[in-house]
């Protein structure tokens, strides 16, 4: 009874503590909680989409190729074409479906606040899967640990364009906005492709480890290394850029538009001249002047 109570805590605390951190930093003006609601039952089955179109096209590969997830090849493929863009694309569409014309997006923070509300809502739910399917304390604490601030980064660099795309559709520069829609997928999904074919190739790698032998089982060995270090690397690369700009864009946060359109002034009346009253008739015949 008490493991369960544990993976529970792994998998849904962080992503509480990261949600909440992001509500701090937005100090200029605070998005509606009825808003934030909308993020998050919006990316819901977005969420479910991603799996089906994830598997659609693993299957399509595997059929293509004749490989699967034992090929290192066909694991960096599968990780940069497939899990990478159709992750973000979904957090993107569960981010900016509510909040595109939304009045209250009106500051530079803004973005982070949406683009991180949907990716801790994916990450959230994808997370309670891998724990309670896997059942393991190991496999909820490096989700804790890795995972969740690995989809909280791309969400704030995903909200960092976004929030350019709206500063120039304000402006009027339609070019503007959809290079910075594009980068704000494009960027979470090079970095997303890139962890996941690390953590992903991990595994085939130790499998070959087993049966290897001489001079293959020592590069084998230095692939493992090599791996082992570049995770390390992403992942300390990661909290120093979760930290840095999110802090940076919380300190520099300004007002892009206002809240609400500007009441307009009702035009100035003028008063139309005096008439002269005509002189009333005396009844009695005398002029009433």
């Amino acid at each position: 009874m008490v493991l369960p109570i544990i993976l529970f805590v792994l998998a849904t605390v962080p992503a509480v503590i990261l949600f909440i951190m992001t509500r701090k930093l937005d100090k200029k003006e605070k998005e509606s909680k009825k808003l934030l609601v909308k993020i998050i039952l919006m990316e819901i089955p977005f969420l479910i989409a991603t799996v089906i179109a994830e598997g659609v096209l693993q299957a399509l590969m595997t059929a293509v190729s004749g490989e699967d997830m034992s090929n290192l090849l066909y694991i960096a493929l599968f990780c940069f074409l497939v899990v990478g863009p159709a992750e973000e694309i979904f957090k993107f569409l569960g981010a900016k479906i509510p909040t595109w014309k939304s009045p209250e997006f009106n500051c530079k923070f803004d973005g982070i606040v949406y683009c991180t509300t949907s990716a801790l809502t994916f990450a959230l739910v994808e997370n309670l899967g891998y724990v309670f399917t896997s059942g393991s304390l190991a496999t909820a604490i490096m989700r804790a640990l890795c995972c969740f601030p690995g989809h909280f980064m791309y969400g704030v660099l995903m909200g960092v364009f976004y929030t350019r795309a709206r500063v120039c559709a304000n402006n009027g520069d339609k070019k503007g906005k959809n290079k910075n829609f594009f980068l704000a997928i494009l960027v979470p999904a090079l970095i997303h492709g890139l962890y996941d074919t690390i953590c992903f190739s991990m595994s085939p790698l130790a499998t070959e480890l087993d049966s290897a032998g001489g001079f293959y089982e020592t590069a084998v060995i230095l692939q493992l290394i090599l791996l082992i270090g570049a995770f390390v690397v992403v992942i300390v690369g990661t909290y120093i850029c979760l930290f840095v700009v999110i802090i940076k864009q919380s300190k520099n946060d300004k007002f892009i538009a206002p809240r609400y359109p500007l009441p307009q002034q009702p035009a100035a009346v003028q008063q139309a001249p005096a008439q002269p009253v005509a002189p009333q008739a005396d009844p009695y015949g005398n002029n009433n002047v």
